[in-house]
Parts: C-alpha cells; sequence; structure tokens
C-alpha cells in the first residue's frame, strides 16, 4: 500500500507518527515529574516547619526556623495557681485590732500595768500564724548602744496566737537597762514568728504582714493626788448641795443693788 502512495504522503504520514510519539513521551514524563515533585514539597514543608505537622489543636502554634521567640501556647498548670494558703487577690493578711479598738489611733498604756491586747485578721489572712512575736520600740532618740538604729525589745517572742491575745507586763517586759518613761512615739508590732522579724514587712500572699501600733506611755499619780478620798469615790456620782431660793433671791438683791 506504502508502495503507490506518493512520496510525499508518505513523508506527511511519518511525521504525524513521530508527533504521537513526542506527545505520549511528555505526557508521561510530566505524571512522574508531578510524582517526585509531591514528596519532595512534603519534606521541604516539614524542614521548614520543624517537623511539626499543623493540626486542628497546634493550628498555629507552629515555630518557624527563621523565628527565635516561642509562639507556642502553654496550658497553664496547677503549679501556677494559688495555693490553698494563699490569697486569691494576693494580698497578705492584716491585723485588726480589737483592744485597744481600732478606732484609737495612737492608745495610751499606763506604766507599770498590764495591757491587754485582743486582735483579729481580715479576709485576705488565708493561713494564720501559729506563733506570733511581739517587740516594742523606744521613741526617737533612744538607740541601740554605739550605733543608730532604734532600740527594740522583745516584750514576747514565739508565743501562741491560737487566742488572738496577749497580756503584756510593762514592768516585766520592758527593755533590759532602760525604764519605760512617760511620752509618746513608743511603737508596738507582731509578727508571724514563722516569717521572722527581717520577712515580716514582705508580702507574702494570705500570710500576716508586719502589724505596727503606735502608742503613749502615761504614769498614773491617783495616789499622790487623791489622799483622803474615799474608795471608790466617783465623782460622775456625788450629790451636789442643795442651794435655798431664798438665798439665791437675796444673793441677787445685792448684786443689782451693787
Amino acid at each position: 500500500m506504502f508502495g503507490l502512495m506518493p512520496a510525499f504522503s508518505r513523508m506527511a504520514l511519518f511525521a504525524l507518527a513521530v508527533l504521537v510519539m513526542v506527545a505520549q513521551i511528555s505526557a508521561s514524563a510530566g505524571a512522574a515529574a508531578a510524582a517526585a515533585a509531591e514528596p519532595l514539597n512534603k519534606r521541604q514543608l516539614q524542614i521548614t516547619l520543624n517537623g511539626a505537622t499543623p493540626t486542628a489543636d497546634s493550628g498555629f502554634g507552629i515555630s518557624l526556623d527563621n523565628d527565635d521567640s516561642n509562639d507556642s501556647p502553654t496550658k497553664t498548670s496547677s503549679e501556677s495557681k494559688p495555693s490553698s494558703s494563699g490569697s486569691s487577690n494576693g494580698q497578705p493578711g492584716r491585723i485588726v485590732m480589737k483592744t485597744p479598738p481600732r478606732s484609737v489611733e495612737s492608745p495610751l498604756f499606763e506604766i507599770a500595768s498590764k495591757v491587754k491586747l485582743q486582735w483579729d485578721y481580715d479576709d485576705n489572712m488565708k493561713k494564720p500564724p501559729s506563733k506570733i512575736t511581739i517587740r516594742g520600740q523606744m521613741p526617737e532618740g533612744y538607740t541601740q548602744p554605739g550605733t543608730t538604729k532604734p532600740l527594740y525589745w522583745y516584750i514576747a517572742q514565739n508565743v501562741s496566737a491560737s487566742g488572738k491575745a496577749y497580756t503584756w507586763d510593762t514592768i516585766t517586759q520592758s527593755p533590759p537597762g532602760y525604764t519605760l518613761r512617760e511620752g509618746t512615739g513608743y511603737k508596738l508590732f507582731i509578727i508571724d514568728s514563722d516569717i521572722g522579724w527581717d520577712n515580716s514587712t514582705h508580702v507574702y500572699p494570705g500570710r500576716l504582714f508586719q502589724f505596727m501600733l503606735p502608742f503613749s506611755m502615761y504614769n498614773s499619780r491617783y495616789a499622790q493626788t487623791n489622799d483622803g478620798v474615799p474608795k471608790n469615790y466617783n465623782p460622775n456620782a456625788a450629790s451636789r448641795p442643795k442651794i435655798a431660793r431664798a438665798s439665791v433671791l437675796v444673793a441677787a438683791a445685792i448684786v443689782f443693788l451693787l
């Protein structure tokens, strides 16, 4: 058959067959290239994302190689939550005085007497102290020997705080080598013994913050100025002498005539 066809027709058919073969070879090569390229792109993506595969949970929480910061979200652990002994608002506990009443900003304590102290705690106190220490400070001008530091002394040390009360004997619990004198400028401190004096002004949520009460001392002179006064005499209940009405009228007339 091909022998009867002109030479031009045979060349045209040969060229058409070559074009068909080239098209088939190109299609096969393209499919192979696409198949080879797909895993390569996946490997490149995994390398770029530090090997992490985005999921519904991680999503945008992936750090890229060119980002030095760590943007990965972290879940809040139970350790970062306030413990049961801590205040929910981060505030320390504080003392609220009952005796002397808190309305008296600077109470008067009598020298050579027994001073009753009674207190409660505010709502921020989550872990009340089991033991307390009470310190006194002398007024300005009294310093520790050889220094310019204020003069402190212990009124009570490591005593039970369960009763939230203490009685201070101003005779036996006065500063060693010194005498309590009349005047202002005294201070009384109550601290948690477990926290200690040096840390008593640090904020520990839910625990006692240092309490300070300014006070004055006075010396009662009742015995010296009331000699001869009956015992249990109450000047507010004493009866007043009755004055005759006539005497009042006579006195008024004399004043008028003068």
